[in-house]
C-alpha cells in the first residue's frame, strides 16, 4: 500500500534524476515546466493502480520525451487546464491493460475489449484526478477534461510543439507501462 508519506513528496527529488535540475521552473527543449507537477503524477499513479487494480508499482527512471509515439498499444489522455495546461497520457501493452480491468472488474480478460478500453479511461481519470487533487492543496488551481482512449500499437499523440514532455516509466509484475506529464506553466 502506498501512502503519501512513503513516496518523497519533493519534486526535485525525482526531478534530481536530471542532471543540473533542482529548480522549480525549468526548461526543456519544449518550453519550461514546474517540476513540482511531476510527483503528484507517480504518487497518483502507484496509489491508483495498487488500490483499483490490485498492482503494485515501481517508477524505474526519468527522461524528456521529444516525440509522442507510444511503445504500448492503448493510452488514456487526460487534459488539464488552469495554472497550468497540457496533458497527461497513461500508456500500457494489452496484457498489462487486460490485467488491470479484469482485477478492476474481478472477471478474467484474456483480450483487448470494450470492457478493457473503459477500465484504462477510468483508472487514467483517477490517477489525473488524484494528482490534481494534490496540486490543489499545494496551491494550484486545476481542472481536467473527460479520458480520451486511444487504442493501436505505436500510435502517436500529436501535441503542441511548445509543450516539454516528461517520460516516467513504471514496472508492474505483469509488464511495464508509462506515464507521460506535458504541461506548460
Amino acid at each position: 500500500m502506498v501512502t503519501r508519506a512513503s513516496i518523497p513528496l519533493n519534486a526535485r527529488n525525482h526531478a534530481g534524476e536530471f542532471p543540473g535540475r533542482n529548480k522549480g521552473n525549468q526548461t526543456f527543449s519544449r518550453g519550461p515546466m514546474n517540476v513540482a507537477f511531476i510527483n503528484p503524477f507517480i504518487e497518483a499513479t502507484l496509489r491508483s493502480l495498487e488500490m483499483m487494480a490490485n498492482i503494485s508499482a515501481e517508477k524505474i527512471g526519468l527522461s524528456v520525451k521529444e516525440d509522442l509515439i507510444t511503445t504500448y498499444d492503448i493510452s488514456a489522455i487526460i487534459g488539464i487546464t488552469g495554472d497550468t495546461s497540457g496533458s497527461i497520457i497513461l500508456s500500457f501493452p494489452v496484457g498489462l491493460a487486460c490485467r488491470i480491468a479484469g482485477n478492476m472488474l474481478m472477471e478474467e480478460i484474456a483480450d483487448l475489449n470494450q470492457s478493457v478500453e473503459d477500465a484504462i479511461g477510468e483508472i487514467g481519470n483517477i490517477v489525473v484526478g488524484d494528482a490534481r487533487r494534490l496540486l490543489i492543496q499545494d496551491g494550484f488551481s486545476l481542472s481536467i477534461s473527460v479520458p480520451t482512449v486511444v487504442v493501436g500499437k505505436g500510435h502517436k499523440i500529436s501535441r503542441s510543439g511548445d509543450v516539454p514532455c516528461i517520460a516516467i516509466p513504471f514496472t508492474t509484475p505483469f509488464g511495464e507501462f508509462e506515464v507521460n506529464v506535458g504541461l506548460k506553466d
